[in-house]
Protein backbone atom coordinates (compact mmCIF):
# COMPACT_ATOMS: atom_id res chain seq x y z
CA UNK A 1 0.00 0.00 0.00
CA UNK A 2 1.48 3.32 -1.14
CA UNK A 3 1.93 6.62 1.52
CA UNK A 4 -1.10 8.56 -0.22
CA UNK A 5 -3.14 5.77 0.23
CA UNK A 6 -2.64 4.88 3.63
CA UNK A 7 -3.17 8.59 4.15
CA UNK A 8 -6.02 9.17 2.52
CA UNK A 9 -7.47 5.84 4.37
CA UNK A 10 -10.51 6.73 6.76
CA UNK A 11 -9.73 8.05 10.37
CA UNK A 12 -10.96 5.22 12.94
CA UNK A 13 -13.57 7.78 14.59
CA UNK A 14 -14.71 8.78 10.60
CA UNK A 15 -13.36 12.31 11.48
CA UNK A 16 -11.40 13.90 8.19
CA UNK A 17 -7.38 14.29 9.42
CA UNK A 18 -7.30 17.93 7.93
CA UNK A 19 -9.61 20.73 8.54
CA UNK A 20 -9.09 23.13 5.48
CA UNK A 21 -9.81 26.45 7.03
CA UNK A 22 -10.85 29.32 4.62
CA UNK A 23 -12.00 32.72 5.59
CA UNK A 24 -13.64 34.31 2.90
CA UNK A 25 -14.66 38.20 2.67
CA UNK A 26 -15.56 39.69 -1.35
CA UNK A 27 -13.26 37.33 -2.86
CA UNK A 28 -16.11 35.97 -5.80
CA UNK A 29 -12.98 36.19 -8.51
CA UNK A 30 -10.42 34.14 -6.93
CA UNK A 31 -13.01 31.63 -4.53
CA UNK A 32 -13.49 28.89 -6.80
CA UNK A 33 -9.45 28.90 -7.58
CA UNK A 34 -8.93 28.42 -4.07
CA UNK A 35 -11.59 25.84 -3.89
CA UNK A 36 -10.42 23.54 -6.97
CA UNK A 37 -6.78 23.96 -5.82
CA UNK A 38 -8.10 21.99 -2.57
CA UNK A 39 -10.23 19.50 -4.08
CA UNK A 40 -7.46 18.58 -6.51
CA UNK A 41 -5.21 17.57 -3.72
CA UNK A 42 -2.96 13.94 -3.85
CA UNK A 43 -4.26 14.28 -0.05
CA UNK A 44 -8.23 13.51 0.06
CA UNK A 45 -8.90 13.04 3.86
CA UNK A 46 -9.98 16.39 4.56
CA UNK A 47 -13.09 18.68 5.43
CA UNK A 48 -13.16 22.66 3.74
CA UNK A 49 -14.75 24.98 6.34
CA UNK A 50 -15.61 28.22 4.44
CA UNK A 51 -16.30 31.08 6.69
CA UNK A 52 -17.95 34.42 5.23
CA UNK A 53 -17.07 37.05 7.01
CA UNK A 54 -20.03 39.62 5.84
CA UNK A 55 -19.05 39.34 2.21
CA UNK A 56 -20.81 42.24 0.02
CA UNK A 57 -20.33 40.14 -3.22
CA UNK A 58 -20.83 36.22 -4.74
CA UNK A 59 -18.52 34.71 -3.23
CA UNK A 60 -20.38 32.93 -0.67
CA UNK A 61 -22.82 31.81 -3.42
CA UNK A 62 -20.05 30.53 -4.93
CA UNK A 63 -19.15 28.12 -2.39
CA UNK A 64 -22.68 27.34 -1.54
CA UNK A 65 -23.43 26.05 -4.83
CA UNK A 66 -20.34 23.51 -4.63
CA UNK A 67 -21.78 19.68 -4.48
CA UNK A 68 -18.86 17.83 -2.54
CA UNK A 69 -20.28 17.18 0.75
CA UNK A 70 -16.70 17.95 2.64
CA UNK A 71 -17.16 21.57 2.03
CA UNK A 72 -19.45 23.58 4.69
CA UNK A 73 -20.60 27.36 4.69
CA UNK A 74 -20.88 29.42 7.55
CA UNK A 75 -21.94 32.65 7.45
CA UNK A 76 -21.29 35.96 10.36
CA UNK A 77 -21.54 39.16 10.22
CA UNK A 78 -18.39 41.35 9.30
CA UNK A 79 -15.78 40.81 12.35
CA UNK A 80 -12.67 40.45 10.73
CA UNK A 81 -10.34 37.68 9.14
CA UNK A 82 -8.97 36.73 12.99
CA UNK A 83 -12.59 36.33 14.28
CA UNK A 84 -13.40 34.55 10.90
CA UNK A 85 -10.11 32.35 11.22
CA UNK A 86 -11.08 31.47 15.02
CA UNK A 87 -14.55 30.46 14.41
CA UNK A 88 -13.32 27.88 11.50
CA UNK A 89 -10.84 26.59 14.24
CA UNK A 90 -13.46 25.93 16.93
CA UNK A 91 -15.93 24.59 14.31
CA UNK A 92 -12.97 21.88 12.84
CA UNK A 93 -13.21 18.54 13.09
CA UNK A 94 -10.05 17.71 12.79
CA UNK A 95 -6.80 18.00 15.05
CA UNK A 96 -4.76 19.44 12.55
CA UNK A 97 -6.05 22.69 10.95
CA UNK A 98 -4.65 23.79 7.51
CA UNK A 99 -5.44 27.39 6.27
CA UNK A 100 -5.83 29.29 2.89
CA UNK A 101 -7.04 32.54 2.64
CA UNK A 102 -9.81 33.04 -0.11
CA UNK A 103 -7.66 34.50 -2.45
CA UNK A 104 -4.86 32.03 -2.82
CA UNK A 105 -4.48 28.47 -3.66
CA UNK A 106 -2.31 25.34 -3.62
CA UNK A 107 0.45 23.01 -4.99
CA UNK A 108 -1.70 19.63 -5.76
CA UNK A 109 0.87 17.92 -3.10
CA UNK A 110 0.58 20.39 -0.49
CA UNK A 111 -1.47 18.60 2.12
CA UNK A 112 0.65 15.79 1.69
CA UNK A 113 3.83 16.82 1.83
CA UNK A 114 1.99 19.29 5.52
CA UNK A 115 1.62 15.50 6.14
CA UNK A 116 4.71 13.95 5.55
CA UNK A 117 6.57 16.98 7.10
CA UNK A 118 4.45 16.52 10.54
CA UNK A 119 5.40 12.94 10.69
CA UNK A 120 9.34 13.56 10.24
CA UNK A 121 9.08 15.82 13.31
CA UNK A 122 7.11 15.13 16.33
CA UNK A 123 6.91 17.98 18.55
CA UNK A 124 6.05 20.47 16.61
CA UNK A 125 3.10 22.68 16.47
CA UNK A 126 3.08 23.48 13.08
CA UNK A 127 4.34 22.45 9.76
CA UNK A 128 4.69 25.09 6.99
CA UNK A 129 5.61 25.18 3.41
CA UNK A 130 7.47 27.99 1.48
CA UNK A 131 5.44 29.38 -1.65
CA UNK A 132 5.39 31.43 -4.55
CA UNK A 133 4.20 35.42 -4.96
CA UNK A 134 2.53 35.29 -8.14
CA UNK A 135 2.88 39.06 -9.21
CA UNK A 136 0.05 40.64 -11.58
CA UNK A 137 1.73 39.58 -14.53
CA UNK A 138 1.75 35.58 -13.53
CA UNK A 139 5.40 35.82 -12.33
CA UNK A 140 6.80 33.67 -9.59
CA UNK A 141 9.32 34.78 -7.03
CA UNK A 142 9.97 32.23 -4.29
CA UNK A 143 8.85 33.90 -0.72
CA UNK A 144 11.51 32.44 1.40
CA UNK A 145 14.91 32.21 -0.42
CA UNK A 146 17.60 32.06 1.98
CA UNK A 147 16.98 28.65 3.53
CA UNK A 148 19.46 26.11 1.89
CA UNK A 149 18.68 23.16 3.78
CA UNK A 150 14.96 20.94 2.58
CA UNK A 151 13.54 21.13 5.97
CA UNK A 152 14.32 23.76 8.89
CA UNK A 153 13.28 23.38 12.27
CA UNK A 154 11.93 26.74 13.01
CA UNK A 155 12.98 28.08 16.70
CA UNK A 156 13.56 31.96 17.87
CA UNK A 157 17.54 31.49 16.99
CA UNK A 158 16.96 31.25 13.61
CA UNK A 159 13.35 32.51 12.75
CA UNK A 160 13.93 36.05 13.23
CA UNK A 161 16.99 35.93 11.15
CA UNK A 162 15.00 33.98 7.98
CA UNK A 163 12.03 35.75 8.27
CA UNK A 164 14.15 39.66 7.37
CA UNK A 165 14.08 37.94 3.71
CA UNK A 166 10.49 36.46 3.60
CA UNK A 167 8.32 35.35 6.28
CA UNK A 168 8.87 31.40 6.69
CA UNK A 169 5.30 30.84 8.05
CA UNK A 170 2.88 32.25 5.66
CA UNK A 171 -0.99 31.89 6.18
CA UNK A 172 -1.97 30.00 3.02
CA UNK A 173 0.78 27.87 3.21
CA UNK A 174 0.78 26.66 6.95
CA UNK A 175 -1.11 23.42 9.36
CA UNK A 176 -1.34 24.06 12.99
CA UNK A 177 -2.08 21.67 15.61
CA UNK A 178 -5.62 22.78 16.69
CA UNK A 179 -4.43 22.26 20.45
CA UNK A 180 -1.69 24.53 20.17
CA UNK A 181 -3.24 27.25 18.59
CA UNK A 182 -5.94 27.09 21.32
CA UNK A 183 -3.77 27.61 24.07
CA UNK A 184 -1.76 30.49 22.86
CA UNK A 185 -5.15 32.26 22.60
CA UNK A 186 -5.82 31.83 18.67
CA UNK A 187 -5.50 34.96 16.37
CA UNK A 188 -6.20 38.45 17.51
CA UNK A 189 -9.62 39.86 16.98
CA UNK A 190 -9.89 43.88 15.48
CA UNK A 191 -6.33 43.36 14.76
CA UNK A 192 -6.22 45.07 10.63
CA UNK A 193 -2.37 43.83 9.49
CA UNK A 194 -0.31 41.56 11.17
CA UNK A 195 -2.49 39.62 13.08
CA UNK A 196 -1.54 36.37 11.51
CA UNK A 197 2.31 37.09 11.95
CA UNK A 198 1.45 38.06 15.76
CA UNK A 199 -0.21 34.10 15.84
CA UNK A 200 3.21 32.43 14.33
CA UNK A 201 4.68 34.09 16.50
CA UNK A 202 3.09 33.43 19.54
CA UNK A 203 3.21 29.83 18.31
CA UNK A 204 6.79 29.86 17.83
CA UNK A 205 7.50 30.59 21.49
CA UNK A 206 5.18 27.77 22.80
CA UNK A 207 7.11 24.92 20.32
CA UNK A 208 9.27 24.90 17.35
CA UNK A 209 7.61 24.75 13.70
CA UNK A 210 8.29 22.57 10.71
CA UNK A 211 9.53 24.22 7.53
CA UNK A 212 9.85 22.64 4.20
CA UNK A 213 11.55 25.02 1.61
CA UNK A 214 9.69 23.88 -1.60
CA UNK A 215 6.90 25.60 -2.24
CA UNK A 216 3.26 24.38 -2.01
CA UNK A 217 1.23 27.33 -1.99
CA UNK A 218 0.61 30.31 -4.24
CA UNK A 219 0.64 33.97 -2.72
CA UNK A 220 -1.62 35.69 -5.57
CA UNK A 221 -1.55 39.34 -5.79
CA UNK A 222 -4.73 39.74 -7.73
CA UNK A 223 -6.95 39.37 -5.19
CA UNK A 224 -10.01 41.32 -4.70
CA UNK A 225 -10.24 43.47 -1.76
CA UNK A 226 -6.84 43.45 -0.34
CA UNK A 227 -6.20 44.25 2.92
CA UNK A 228 -2.92 45.21 2.24
CA UNK A 229 -4.80 47.86 -0.21
CA UNK A 230 -7.46 48.74 2.23
CA UNK A 231 -4.99 49.98 5.49
CA UNK A 232 -1.62 50.58 5.14
CA UNK A 233 1.29 49.81 6.85
CA UNK A 234 0.54 50.88 10.89
CA UNK A 235 3.67 52.66 13.24
CA UNK A 236 3.64 49.68 15.16
CA UNK A 237 2.55 46.13 15.04
CA UNK A 238 0.90 44.09 17.33
CA UNK A 239 3.55 41.33 16.93
CA UNK A 240 5.85 44.01 18.39
CA UNK A 241 4.63 43.72 21.81
CA UNK A 242 4.38 39.71 22.05
CA UNK A 243 8.21 39.69 20.79
CA UNK A 244 9.34 42.20 23.04
CA UNK A 245 7.70 40.48 26.02
CA UNK A 246 9.01 37.11 25.10
CA UNK A 247 12.89 38.96 24.87
CA UNK A 248 12.11 40.72 28.52
CA UNK A 249 11.26 37.86 29.70
CA UNK A 250 14.63 35.76 28.06
CA UNK A 251 17.32 38.33 28.38
CA UNK A 252 20.14 36.09 27.53
CA UNK A 253 18.91 35.64 24.06
CA UNK A 254 20.77 38.60 22.91
CA UNK A 255 21.45 37.38 19.26
CA UNK A 256 17.81 36.77 18.61
CA UNK A 257 16.83 40.42 20.36
CA UNK A 258 19.23 41.47 17.17
CA UNK A 259 17.46 39.57 14.89
CA UNK A 260 13.81 40.65 16.08
CA UNK A 261 15.34 44.23 16.00
CA UNK A 262 16.53 43.97 12.31
CA UNK A 263 12.94 41.66 11.85
CA UNK A 264 11.01 44.86 13.21
CA UNK A 265 13.00 47.44 11.30
CA UNK A 266 11.81 46.34 7.61
CA UNK A 267 7.95 47.03 9.08
CA UNK A 268 9.46 50.64 10.48
CA UNK A 269 10.90 51.11 6.80
CA UNK A 270 7.24 49.89 5.16
CA UNK A 271 5.72 52.70 7.80
CA UNK A 272 8.29 55.23 6.49
CA UNK A 273 7.86 54.40 3.05
CA UNK A 274 3.96 54.75 2.87
CA UNK A 275 4.22 58.09 4.83
CA UNK A 276 6.07 59.51 2.51
CA UNK A 277 4.54 58.58 -0.39
CA UNK A 278 0.97 59.03 0.70
CA UNK A 279 0.61 60.84 3.97
CA UNK A 280 3.12 62.82 6.20
CA UNK A 281 6.52 63.13 4.58
CA UNK A 282 8.27 64.76 8.09
CA UNK A 283 6.66 61.81 9.67
CA UNK A 284 7.81 59.67 7.01
CA UNK A 285 11.52 61.31 7.27
CA UNK A 286 11.71 61.13 10.66
CA UNK A 287 10.80 57.42 11.12
CA UNK A 288 13.58 56.76 8.88
CA UNK A 289 16.05 58.88 11.37
CA UNK A 290 15.17 56.90 14.37
CA UNK A 291 15.52 53.33 12.72
CA UNK A 292 19.26 52.33 13.87
CA UNK A 293 19.26 49.35 11.59
CA UNK A 294 21.98 47.43 10.17
CA UNK A 295 20.52 44.73 7.94
CA UNK A 296 18.24 47.44 5.64
CA UNK A 297 20.70 50.68 6.20
CA UNK A 298 21.20 50.56 2.42
CA UNK A 299 17.47 51.05 2.30
CA UNK A 300 17.04 53.62 5.07
CA UNK A 301 19.43 55.90 3.08
CA UNK A 302 17.90 55.43 -0.38
CA UNK A 303 14.47 56.14 0.93
CA UNK A 304 15.78 59.14 2.78
CA UNK A 305 17.50 60.40 -0.01
CA UNK A 306 14.45 59.97 -1.80
CA UNK A 307 11.94 61.48 0.25
CA UNK A 308 13.83 65.17 -0.88
CA UNK A 309 11.86 64.67 -3.83
CA UNK A 310 7.73 65.86 -4.45
CA UNK A 311 5.63 63.14 -3.73
CA UNK A 312 4.21 63.14 -7.30
CA UNK A 313 8.17 62.52 -8.20
CA UNK A 314 8.58 60.13 -5.28
CA UNK A 315 5.30 57.94 -6.56
CA UNK A 316 6.77 57.85 -10.29
CA UNK A 317 10.07 56.68 -9.22
CA UNK A 318 8.26 53.85 -7.13
CA UNK A 319 6.57 53.03 -10.21
CA UNK A 320 9.49 52.41 -12.11
CA UNK A 321 11.45 50.64 -9.49
CA UNK A 322 9.23 47.65 -9.03
CA UNK A 323 8.49 47.54 -13.04
CA UNK A 324 12.45 47.34 -13.27
CA UNK A 325 12.07 44.52 -9.95
CA UNK A 326 9.33 42.92 -12.15
CA UNK A 327 11.36 42.23 -15.41
CA UNK A 328 14.82 41.32 -12.78
CA UNK A 329 12.44 38.15 -11.57
CA UNK A 330 11.67 37.54 -15.20
CA UNK A 331 15.48 36.96 -15.81
CA UNK A 332 15.69 35.06 -12.49
CA UNK A 333 17.01 38.20 -10.14
CA UNK A 334 13.91 38.29 -7.96
CA UNK A 335 13.39 40.55 -4.97
CA UNK A 336 12.48 39.31 -1.96
CA UNK A 337 8.83 38.15 -1.17
CA UNK A 338 8.22 41.10 1.59
CA UNK A 339 9.47 43.90 -1.09
CA UNK A 340 7.13 42.59 -3.50
CA UNK A 341 4.04 42.98 -1.54
CA UNK A 342 5.12 46.14 -0.74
Amino acid sequence: MSVTTLMNAASTDDRPRVSVVIPLYNKEGQIQRALASVLGQSFQDFEIVVIDDGSKDRGAELVAAQTDPRIRLYRQPNGGVSVARNRGVELARADVVAFLDGDDAWYPDHLERIWQLRAAYPGTVAWAMNYHVVDLDGGLTPGVQCVTEPRVVLTPENFFRIARHGTPVFSSAVAVDRDALRRVGGFPAGVRLGEDLDTWIRLLFSGPIAFDARPGAFYHADGDDRALLRNPPPARYVFFDTDEAWMRAHPEATQVAQDIEAFHDFFRLAHAHHQIKWGDKAAGRAVLKSCRTRAFAAERDRLLRMSLLPQPLYRALGRLQATLRRRGAATGAAPSAQASRG
